[in-house]
């Protein structure tokens, strides 16, 4: 809000600038002239901020023929935006005990606080004004007389002199005693200000000043508006009694006399009748008066500097001429990993794969990771909730596996295999219903003819191919595993998907389904507006605070929780209960915005770090997810030399950390964490244009090695490098330096605008993004598209900077709002994708 505020401002005293520089070149001296064109500008500013960016100049460019080097930043782009690089850290650094961070003040915050203190006084000052003034003006009595006739005089014994407030003029009660030229002169001017409608005028211009208070403009706009309305009001005056001196004399006895309110217009204030009386003095004529045409035609004029100083200019790329496709068809691709699923819970997938020599294993949600297997013939998987280990050997000829987790035994048993037996005939319809894949989502199975369709919740069909008995897949990657219970009936259906892991979903009835799928809709109703408004879901604040005290004490309460999040939660327990632990207490919750899934998003500020709070509440007022990422504390982390990796140590720091590293070399990397002697473990593989992300403590270092082994660089967590994109142009590169791009990616604006428009149409273009980027582009389609279609039509596409995982930032702004989007793209191809709500 702030931001915008001081754009529409800054707006705003650009078309004045140019307004008072016309009237200057054209020496234009009539106050009625000024008086039209400075109304203009106070309409203006006061719409400033709801119309600003709606008139948009496109301009085509062609697309740069190269990326511009790293080293070169031109001139004119604003840095302001851009991420800071991550530190070089010195020899031996990560083995000194972390400092604990000082106070941390959120300046958007105090600022916001500062703004609305100030503009909330001045508004109060200005609505006592007016109800103590409204009150003065129905209790004044009425005059009447031939010479009263189309006014409204009212005598007031609480005013010294004549007065406006609207269309009612105050006068003292001496006023049936002046000389009839005095009243004469009152009447006119103050009719004069009724006529011209200056009350309402200066009390839109204080309206402007209480809400722009921070601009001097706002202030010099209502000076200069009722300077304008009293030399025109003094004008009339004297055009009626035909008297400069002896008006002048009557400005000069009111000004010592009467004392006005905020929102009384009086006919002499002391401030300004001295400069009045000597421009009455001076003046060889009086002003000729304006009629409405005129004052038209001024506007008009005024109307096109109003159109540039509200609008900007965006930039678009010609798209390139289409490549003709092949025509043909496409041969079937089966699935090909050898794997074995084993089950943790009701919904919970541990999935092992073997390419060769080489493990692999992926938790539900979670990525897939090079297993470690130590000389004992441990295996072990680097989840994030903590380390997964278990005998290799067993895994191998048992079909029951006792897994380790954070000292916990937790028995898994293995529920399907791949490759699996031939397909023997069988009944399709046996497989045709509903399976429950996630609280809120269905996965649907139905027949078409001699083979099967399949359709998640608000998702496009798909069709399966066969891969063995109760097996099948779509396009040969994400399989589907239907599984019998002990009467061999279908009950449940293992779905395998390449990112986000495998999960069991059980049989459920049309009655719940449908249940299921309308709470869904009605989700996917209510997120459009709610993203577009940005307005906390009453309570959710209070829900986080006391979910917060009930994990630190390790009682959480599970009946305010949805069945989904409290199994989630107990099985979390310890590891939860660790990490607020380590955090401290609360020191302030604040909202941030609204995500595009519906979720309140809220920053936490601990005593030994912060943390972000993602909430979905659900219509029972239950609590249907929490989303939670440890943010480190003030601590910058950094990036550590190779040569230097026999002198790091890692140690179990106090501030947990989410840390993301985004692998954007081509090839796998590997990653390994250093133990308190400096030797590697917990091994993962990155594969190319992938995430891997891990829960760890601020300045644990970590070593990013290429596929070999060899090491890379050794990052150290921190505020500056939670968020890693590994990239060939960084490494090797000097400590400190700037490795950020100032410019954005060429073609990337363009290839927003073609995600934006393909997802606002229901069709995205899979073929151009990354396996990762597509999933969750699936995932979120019916919430972005419900979004896409609330805000309207985009307008423009302005680029705001670079992250550190090296994605464009751009604000797009729509007929009915505006969002942040945050794309990455390599060759053509969407390699990250996000949408953020515009804070």
């Amino acid at each position: 809000m702030i931001a915008t505020l001081a754009e529409a401002a800054l707006r705003s005293l650009v078309l004045g600038g140019v307004v008072w520089f016309g009237l200057y070149l054209f020496r234009v001296r009539n106050p009625h002239v000024h008086m039209t064109a400075w109304i203009v500008v106070l309409l203006a500013s006061l719409a400033m901020p709801f119309v600003m960016h709606w008139p948009t100049l496109t301009i085509t460019r062609l697309p740069l023929p190269m990326p511009m080097p790293d080293d070169v930043v031109p001139a004119d782009i604003s840095m302001l935006e851009t991420p800071q690089p991550a530190l070089a850290m010195p020899p031996g650094a990560a083995v000194v005990a972390p400092a604990r961070g000082g106070f941390s003040i959120n300046w958007w915050l105090v600022a916001t606080i500062v703004y609305a203190g100030v503009a909330g006084l001045l508004l109060l000052r200005l609505a006592i004004g007016l109800c103590l003034t409204w009150r003065l003006a129905r209790a004044a009595q009425p005059v009447s007389g031939a010479t009263m006739i189309g006014a409204d005089v009212r005598v007031s014994r609480d005013v010294g002199g004549p007065v406006t407030f609207g269309s009612t003029i105050l006068v003292p009660p001496q006023f049936a005693g002046w000389d009839a030229k005095k009243r004469l002169a009152v009447l006119a001017h103050e009719g004069a200000h009724v006529a011209n409608g200056d009350f309402y005028i200066l009390l839109l211009a204080s309206l402007n000043r209480a809400v722009f208070w921070f601009s001097p403009f706002s202030w010099w706009q209502l000076a200069r508006l009722a300077e304008l309305a009293e030399i025109i009001s003094d004008a009339e005056a004297i055009e009626v009694i035909d008297d400069r001196l002896s008006y002048a004399e009557i400005l000069l006895d009111f000004a010592s006399t009467v004392k006005p309110r905020p929102v009384e217009l009086a006919m002499a204030r002391a401030s300004t009748v001295r400069a009045r009386v000597e421009r009455i003095i001076a003046a060889a004529a009086m002003p000729v008066a304006v009629g409405w045409r005129k004052r038209l035609w001024i506007a008009a004029a005024i109307v096109p500097a109003v159109i540039v100083s509200a609008g900007m200019i965006a930039y678009r790329t010609p798209e390139p001429a289409p490549v003709a496709a092949e025509t043909g068809e496409v041969p079937a691709q089966h699935y090909r990993p050898f794997v074995n699923f084993y089950a943790m819970g009701p919904s919970s997938v541990f999935a092992i794969f073997r390419e060769g020599d080489e493990l692999y294993g992926q938790l539900t949600g979670q990525r897939r990771l090079r297993l470690t297997v130590g000389s004992d013939g441990t295996a072990s998987y680097a989840a994030s909730s903590g380390e997964i280990t278990f005998s290799a050997e067993a895994e191998r000829r048992s079909s029951e596996l006792m897994l380790r987790m954070n000292g916990r035994d937790i028995r898994a048993v293995r529920v399907a295999e791949m490759p699996t037996a031939a397909a023997e005939p069988a009944a399709l319809d046996q497989y045709v219903g509903w399976y429950r894949v996630a609280p809120n989502r269905v996965l649907t199975v139905r027949r078409d003819g001699d083979r099967l369709q399949v359709q998640e919740t608000v998702q496009g069909q798909a069709a399966l191919l066969t891969e063995g008995t109760d097996v099948f897949s779509i396009h040969g990657d994400n399989l589907l595993i239907f599984l019998r219970d002990a009467q061999a009936k279908v009950s449940r259906v293992l779905v395998q998907n390449a990112v986000f892991g495998a999960r069991l979903a059980p049989r459920i009835d049309a009655a719940v389904a449908q249940a299921i799928e309308a709470d869904f809709a009605r989700r996917v109703a209510e997120v459009p507006d709610r993203f577009r408004e940005q307005v906390p879901v009453a309570g959710g604040k209070d829900l986080i605070l006391r979910g917060i005290e009930d994990l630190r004490r390790g009682t959480p309460n599970y009946d305010r929780m949805s069945a989904p999040l409290a199994a989630k939660i107990h099985r979390q327990l310890n590891e939860t209960q660790a990490t607020f632990a380590a955090l401290g207490a609360v020191e302030w919750l604040f909202f941030r915005g609204v995500g595009p899934g519906g979720y309140d998003i809220y920053g936490a500020k601990f005593e030994n770090g912060t943390a972000e709070f993602r909430l979905l509440l659900e219509p029972d007022g239950k609590v249907g997810d929490v989303l939670f990422r440890a943010d480190g504390n003030d601590e910058l982390g950094g990036i550590v030399l190779c040569a230097e990796e026999a002198n790091v140590r890692g140690y179990a720091g106090t501030s947990p950390i989410r840390i993301m590293v985004y692998n954007e070399m081509g090839e796998d990397i590997q990653v390994f964490n250093l133990d308190a002697g400096g030797n590697r473990r917990m091994q993962s593989l990155v594969r190319p244009n992938a995430t891997w992300a891990a829960t760890t403590t601020v300045n644990n270092p970590w070593v990013i090695a290429d596929k070999s082994g060899r090491c890379m660089e050794i990052l150290v967590p921190g505020r500056q490098t939670r968020f890693h994109n590994v990239e060939a142009s960084n490494i090797g590169a000097k400590p400190g330096r700037a490795a950020r791009r100032a410019v954005p990616i060429a073609n990337g604006e363009e290839m927003l605008r073609r995600y934006i428009e393909s997802v606002g149409k229901g069709r995205p273009d899979y073929e151009h993004m990354t396996p990762e980027v597509a999933d969750l582009t699936r995932q979120q389609l019916p919430f972005d598209q419900a979004i896409l279609a609330r805000l309207g039509a985009l307008r423009a596409v302005s680029f705001r900077g670079v992250t550190a995982l090296d994605s464009d930032i751009y604000v797009a702004q729509f007929a009915n709002g505006s969002a942040e989007w945050r794309i990455g793209v390599r060759n053509g191809t969407i390699t990250k994708i996000a949408l953020g709500p515009n804070f």
